[in-house]
């Protein structure tokens, strides 16, 4: 295959001249840019955004904490490293984003979402947390999350309900819900997410914005208020960056991915290849066995595979190995471990829908026992195995983030018939997070008003081949806004 010129996200940075006014506008490149040659200081920045948040959270409620001394004290602080020590200054300098509420930041309370948390008050920070400041990030506030982080819904008992800026009877997802609408409406240039079965890809693909699931082992996972962490979260759960823009994200992945020996298991893997950028063979899957692809979900990958053509993309139909297997072995062995704790913690909580989506979620699961869950771990390598070899015939896999538009609130409340059915809509999430692939949530425009998008797929440890990728679907679709938004 022959090598692409560089894309749009490596030639990312604009001049002041053509920037938007407001600077909650700019992207997180163009803030880290501006900073940097001191066209406008990290206090000014900080505070527009934090306008932003006084004029659309109190509706939205994406961000539910924010601790603005402290926030401006990071930005005065970093102004003055500017000044006295600029070649200190990290690729994030000055840039406001937010973290999600299931990882720890110092000082303040890990909650995930479960008032029974409420208390629970960090003493350090999260490996990703300590990664972000060092790049010069300012954390500006903490992004609302279902408890346990594990719905497709925000909402919870402490917090209240997070709002879809396209449609407030539409899911803002989860379970990044405030990351991805915080990040969408330009609260903050980027944000934080988790994802062990698409709760930053679904997120961004219902509020529509890019969302980056990492490879695990990209990102440091440690968490000093976490104890233990079953089998489930340290092979599939992944943390990774939301943006407006592919060259957002990549801005932040290239902060997010230091080194950090609390997490065993983080994996010193090299980041960019030789080939990254080259025009390699695309697998279009548009029929998921078990689900329907809707008619507007099939439009955008193909708009998507004509994009990827014309920048030189080889395109075929295929179908990925057995998803629905890899499904079957996801709820084996993250619905088993869900059932050794997280069960009996939410039926303690007052919140009869947390109760109800797990245990549909359950309801959905094989039951095993110790033989049965050892199994399940044998058959994910035998998956696993099979896709290494799709994936070499097919190094970009193009399929549906959801084979469903965005879903109202209580979509995974009805009957448990009613939740085979969105979980085989969510397999191409679900399967994918199952044998720790990386994948990024590209968005590609309207459809009767709601965000449509789509979803990239490659081989471990392949996040820039996704990235390249993904760069040239947004320069062909223009990206999708919620900037425009204004509460009522």
């Amino acid at each position: 295959m022959s090598t692409m010129h560089d894309p749009r996200w490596l030639q990312a940075e604009r001049s002041a001249s053509t920037l938007p006014s407001e600077i909650w506008r700019w992207r997180a490149v163009d803030i880290a840019t501006q900073v940097r040659v001191r066209s406008v200081s990290c206090v000014e920045v900080l505070k527009a955004f934090q306008r932003r948040i006084d004029s659309v959270n109190p509706q939205l409620n994406a961000i539910v904490h924010d601790d603005r001394e402290r926030a401006l004290e990071t930005a005065r602080r970093a102004d003055v490293l500017l000044r006295s020590a600029p070649h200190e200054a990290g690729i994030l300098h000055g840039v406001p984003l937010t973290v999600k509420l299931n990882v720890d930041v110092a000082g303040e309370a890990t909650t995930n979402g479960n008032p029974a948390y409420a208390d629970r008050i960090a003493e350090a920070d999260s490996s990703v947390v300590v990664n972000l400041r060092s790049a010069g990030a300012n954390i500006i506030g903490r992004s609302n999350v279902p408890p346990f982080s594990f719905r497709w819904f925000t909402e919870n008992p402490l917090y209240g309900r997070t709002l879809n800026p396209w449609r407030a009877d539409i899911t803002s997802g989860g379970s990044s819900g405030g990351a991805a609408v915080s990040v969408a409406t330009g609260m903050c240039a980027l944000a934080h997410g988790t994802d062990i079965a698409g709760s930053i890809r679904y997120p961004a693909y219902v509020n529509g914005v890019v969302g980056l699931r990492t490879t695990p082992g990209r990102v440091p996972a440690y968490h000093p208020t976490v104890g233990q962490r079953f089998f489930g979260h340290q092979a599939m759960s992944a943390q990774g960056p939301m943006a407006r823009s592919v060259a957002d994200v990549l801005l932040g992945l290239r902060a997010m991915t230091a080194a950090d020996t609390r997490d065993p298991t983080w994996v010193d893997a090299r980041l960019e290849h030789a080939d990254d950028l080259s025009a390699v063979k695309v697998a279009l899957v548009d029929e998921v066995p078990g689900a329907t692809v809707s008619a507007e979900i099939k439009t955008a990958l193909r708009e998507a595979a004509d994009a990827l053509a014309e920048a030189g993309y080889l395109i075929e139909r295929a179908h990925p190995p057995e998803i629905e297997q890899c499904v079957d072995v996801w709820q084996s062995i993250v619905m088993t471990e869900v059932r050794l704790g997280m069960i009996s913690a939410a039926d303690s909580m007052e919140d009869p829908d947390i109760k109800r989506s797990i245990h549909n979620m359950a309801d959905c699961a094989p039951i095993v026992d110790l033989e049965g869950y050892v199994r399940a771990l044998a058959r994910r390598d035998e998956l696993r195995r099979k896709w290494n070899k799709f994936l070499g015939r097919y190094p970009i896999v193009l399929l549906p983030v959801s084979c469903r538009p965005p879903q109202p609130w209580g979509a995974d409340l009805g009957t448990i018939e009613e939740m085979r059915e969105l979980i085989a809509a969510q397999s191409p999430m679900i399967a994918t997070a199952a044998l720790g692939l990386p994948g990024i949530s590209v968005p590609m425009g309207l459809s009767v008003g709601l965000p449509v998008g789509v979803q990239l797929v490659a081989d471990s440890f392949r996040e820039l081949r996704l990235l390249a990728a993904a760069s040239f679907i947004e320069r062909d679709k223009g990206g999708t806004s919620a900037l425009d938004y204004e509460a009522d």
